[in-house]
């Protein structure tokens, strides 16, 4: 599922305000407003601050509030994403989680160096190259050698 530039845009300048774990409260004030019928991102925006307001005991109420003094069209793009994320089919939503899961796997694993298990079974294999790279490199290698499996 190809994802809009805009809308993940969107959802990173409203997520960038709160820290990681701020950030599933302040996503659900939006989301919430939608599920109450809120279908305008200025309409979802007032809902979440009517929420924000009654949990201000929260420190992602807190961040949401002072988001809306500060940065408000932040707070908009928030509600277009939420928007956006909420018009998605169930199905969709799990093909984009899985998306997104994939992806975060991958760049861990670029970031990582390859194995010794990995460099071992590569060698077990036949593989004489350069060295992998990462842990990733190494496992597309060896989807190669074992599968056939050529990736882009």
């Amino acid at each position: 599922m190809k994802t809009p530039n805009d809308i993940l845009h969107a959802r990173l300048t409203f997520l960038s305000h709160f820290p990681h774990n701020q950030r599933a409260t302040a996503t659900n004030f939006l989301l919430q407003a939608i599920r109450a019928g809120c279908n305008e991102p200025n309409q979802v925006v007032g809902y979440a601050l009517e929420t924000a307001c009654r949990r201000c005991h929260l420190e992602a109420a807190q961040t949401f509030l002072s988001l809306f003094e500060n940065n408000p069209e932040a707070l908009l793009a928030g509600a277009r994403w939420a928007l956006w994320w909420e018009s998605l089919s169930p199905e969709e939503k799990r093909r984009f989680r899985e998306g997104r899961a994939e992806e975060a796997i991958e760049r861990w694993m670029e970031q990582n160096p390859p194995t010794d298990r990995q460099l071992a079974y590569l060698n077990r294999l036949g593989y004489r190259g350069p060295t992998p790279a990462n842990r990733l490199e190494a496992s597309r290698l060896i989807d190669e050698l074992v599968k056939g499996v050529r990736h882009a």
